[in-house]
């Protein structure tokens, strides 16, 4: 599962070569509406001539002609829809107008709802990226008071409520907040969010949050600055810290303050990975960040979060005179003058087909999932004179998942590795223990 900015079929293709089967991309509102408010429209009209849909148009059909599921996260107000003026690092939104942002979200669900123009359904929708930012949301604060909770519950009701009176049975995500404060910490926010109070026992505050808060899939971004069992602090969500936010969900679900589809709220990660090296010098060494993406997947899945995207598919490149530090190389392929071009990292194979074995006392506890997230047999080897030899099998279930313990000695002298095969594929080998947490800027 990847976030994808290219709409080139290849880009696609290599999304499948990757296992994933739902990838994300950005509705940019200003890139689509006019750069000046027409007199006469309508906004709710997905074909109104001043509308531009064509990139996103080409995006969503080539997805789902790869056989994809597509989500589209709403981002970037044009300047007549927003109610103050952003500041110069701002790439996000300034305070939107919740009228114009839900006739946008009408006239998006509209176009790409299945039956129009021939074009493909969109089922998953998001409204406004890491609200916690102010890089992406602004006001924060307003006369020194903390305003961006209450503002974003607001636009997360609007959009919620444009989207379900269009087509009732889509799903929407919210708030896809990113791990640290900047200014604001993601569990802070949230608890502001959904009216609950308590770090330690998240419980309602009084009164009724407004009617509660409007989604059906919670979306975190839980980045870390080292390992895949690295937690921040008290308030961050890096991977490490996703069962505090876990607790803080269930809390909320109880007391009735998430108003969603689902009794138990569902956690999604939409963003996460590490930069490489190569192409970063101050990246995560392929070897180790292998390892990593192989325990992340697994980090997650313990934690019960039911989709997880990499942050993206590909690198990009720094222009001229750019630090690495500035720009993404986190792709699962690096860059390439072409994207047919562009090759797969050593990272992308334990993206594709996960398997983490840890030596305990007596045995090797695994767990993956298989490169097609289907069900079969699955056969577990370790190399042993030069050769990889077979030590036992397994069975993954219907969602390709497979885990257990086999009892060996295999592996108490700390040497060797453990791979898993499904049908003729191989995972990437594991060593049998953890490469350890150590500090680790996600984007080097």
């Amino acid at each position: 599962m990847s976030n994808v900015y290219s709409n080139e079929s290849v880009a696609f293709e290599h999304v499948r070569e990757t296992g994933s089967t739902i990838v994300l991309s950005p509705l940019r509102w200003s890139v689509i509406a006019p750069e000046k408010q027409p007199a006469n429209w309508n906004p709710e009209d997905p074909g109104d001539p001043n509308y531009d849909w064509k990139f996103f148009d080409d995006w969503i059909t080539r997805a789902v002609q790869a056989g994809l599921t597509p989500v589209l996260q709403v981002r970037n107000a044009p300047r007549w829809a927003e109610q103050c003026i952003p500041s110069p690092t701002n790439e996000g939104v300034c305070k939107p107008d919740p009228a114009a942002f839900a006739a946008f979200t009408k006239a998006a669900v509209r176009r790409y709802r299945g039956d129009f123009g021939g074009l493909p359904a969109v089922r998953y929708w998001e409204g406004i990226n890491e609200p916690n930012l102010s890089l992406y949301f602004e006001p924060q604060f307003e006369g020194g008071k903390l305003v961006s909770p209450s503002l974003y519950r607001t636009l997360q009701n609007t959009f919620y409520t444009a989207v379900k009176s269009v087509e009732p049975s889509d799903l929407v995500l919210a708030p896809s907040l990113a791990p640290v404060a900047y200014p604001i910490a993601p569990m802070r926010f949230a608890r502001l969010l959904l009216c609950m109070k308590g770090r330690h026992d998240p419980r309602p505050t009084k009164g009724n949050c407004g009617g509660g808060v409007h989604f059906d899939i919670f979306d975190i971004h839980p980045y870390t600055t080292g390992g895949p069992t690295h937690q921040g602090g008290p308030d961050d969500i890096e991977m490490g810290d996703l069962a505090k936010l876990q607790e803080l969900i269930a809390a909320a679900d109880k007391a009735h303050r998430i108003k969603g589809d689902f009794k138990r709220t569902p956690l999604w990660i939409t963003e996460f990975s590490w930069d490489s090296k190569p192409p970063d010098p101050g990246g995560l060494r392929m070897k180790t960040e292998t390892q990593w993406v192989a325990e992340a997947l697994y980090q997650a899945w313990l934690h019960r979060v039911s989709t997880f995207m990499w942050y993206s598919l590909d690198d990009i490149e720094p222009g001229p005179g750019q630090p690495y530090a500035n720009t993404f190389q986190s792709g699962l392929y690096f860059a390439a003058p072409t994207v047919a071009q562009e090759q797969p990292k050593e990272a992308m194979y334990a993206f594709r087909f996960p398997f983490v074995a840890l030596r305990q006392r007596t045995g090797l506890k695994y767990w993956g999932r298989t490169p097609s997230s289907t069900g079969g047999r699955i056969i577990l080897e370790v190399f042993r004179d030069g050769k990889w030899r077979k030590l036992g099998a397994a069975r993954a279930d219907s969602a390709g998942i497979f885990q257990g313990f086999l009892s060996t000695a295999y592996g108490r002298d700390k040497k060797g590795a453990v791979r898993a095969r499904y049908a003729k594929e191989a995972s990437p080998a594991f060593p049998m223990r953890r490469v350890g947490d150590f500090p680790q800027p996600p984007f080097g």
